[in-house]
């Protein structure tokens, strides 16, 4: 029974605006019919009254003029709506085949329980036993369409419920996207932060080493320019006092520079292999490999909510599942 209220209400719901004459703007109710000599000047008017002899409809104001003209006829308003005819949108709307648009339903397969037109008989239901006319079967008693017709609003009034709660899903859906968007960025920006900082701490330790071994490098070289210019001062002096008969003075030379001598032969052999010094930076493999082995910055993970209570305005959430993407 729920299915087929569904079925009728899909039907309905997507010929809720059979035209744009027979739709209240603003609401989801149906017009059933507008004001005739209205809609032949383009004025879309709700009909208030329907003439029997005209069989025509009217508002309230074009009926006024339709009473000083034809005073007898038998008139119709709000209050006897049964007697109104079928809106013709509504016939057509109804007795169009679902597989066969431009065919009507004109039978009915008992064997299948479905309605059928001429071509879904001629395809589908040949094999049919129980395949009747509908004027045939119409004979029996009317189905009960007050019952129908409540059912099929409680039913709309549910689905429109389940629209609402699914309007405001995608809204939340589209909410949340954005908000692990900035996650995200966050993220990536703490990421850098912490690359940022490791990249200062290895300039650091760049920087420190290279004034400690700058430092030593630039001692060593202070050490060889003093040594040569003792030397060359060692040795000038030594040639300045050859053969003057300055015995004093040739001894204290001679001690002297045998000193000077031997501290830069010393010097010269710790120093006698020729170096190139250089620096060189090892990258941090872990590094490198755990970040290499990540495919993303995190897992995305998909929640589902239950609202409980949806006709309570302070709405409960429960967490009903949650997935990783």
């Amino acid at each position: 029974m729920y299915r087929f209220l569904l079925n009728i209400y899909n039907k309905v719901f997507k010929t809720a605006t059979f035209s744009e004459s027979t739709v209240s703007k603003g609401s989801d109710s149906v017009i059933d019919f507008c004001c005739s000599p209205c809609q032949e000047h383009n004025i879309d008017q709700w009909a208030e009254f329907y003439c029997e002899n005209c069989l025509k409809f009217y508002c309230g104001k074009c009926i006024n003029l339709h009473g000083h003209l034809f005073g007898k006829h038998e008139m119709y308003g709000r209050g006897d709506t049964s007697k109104w005819p079928v809106p013709t949108e509504v016939k057509d709307f109804i007795q169009k085949c679902d597989l066969h648009e431009e065919q009507s339903i004109e039978m009915f397969c008992d064997d299948h329980s479905q309605l059928c037109c001429r071509k879904c008989v001629f395809l589908n239901h040949r094999q049919c036993a129980e395949v009747t006319l509908i004027s045939e079967l119409v004979k029996g008693p009317p189905p009960e369409l007050q019952q129908l017709s409540r059912d099929i609003q409680s039913l709309h009034v549910e689905l429109k419920k389940l629209q609402n709660n699914w309007d405001i899903n995608i809204q939340s859906l589209k909410a949340s996207y954005k908000k692990q968007l900035h996650e995200i960025g966050q993220t990536r920006q703490k990421i850098n932060t912490i690359l940022d900082e490791m990249e200062k701490t290895t300039m650091k330790e760049l920087d420190a080493r290279m004034t400690s071994l700058k430092a030593s490098l630039k001692s060593d070289l202070d050490k060889i320019i003093k040594l040569k210019n003792e030397t060359k001062q060692f040795g000038d002096a030594i040639h300045a006092i050859v053969d003057k008969g300055k015995e004093e003075i040739a001894f204290i030379a001679s001690k002297k520079c045998l000193e000077k001598m031997k501290q830069s032969e010393n010097f010269l052999k710790q120093n006698s292999v020729q170096i190139k010094s250089s620096l060189t930076f090892h990258a941090d493999a872990n590094v490198q490999q755990y970040l290499s082995k990540l495919s993303g910055l995190g897992k995305i993970a998909f929640v589902t909510k239950e609202l409980v209570h949806l006709d309570d305005p302070d709405q409960v959430f429960t967490v009903q599942g949650k997935s990783s993407m």
